[in-house]
């Protein structure tokens, strides 16, 4: 079986505050938990691209490493 290949990330504002983690496969989809003042909120979607523009104020997007 195939296991889903998959990277973590998170969405800071422009002081390196975190606002989102999440995880993008390789497919195209992400899921991500939004911070706690808007209650740790859990969503889906097909691309990258809506989270952008979903919050106010993100400034960037970091790729987390999580290979050895």
């Amino acid at each position: 079986m195939n296991a889903k290949r998959r990277r973590q990330f998170q969405l800071e504002d422009a002081n390196g505050e975190k606002l989102a983690t999440g995880v993008l496969y390789n497919e195209g989809n992400v899921q991500v938990l939004w911070r706690a003042d808007i209650g740790w909120t859990g969503e889906q979607y097909s691309s990258l691209t809506p989270l952008l523009d979903l919050m106010p104020g993100i400034a960037v997007l970091r790729l987390i490493d999580t290979e050895s």
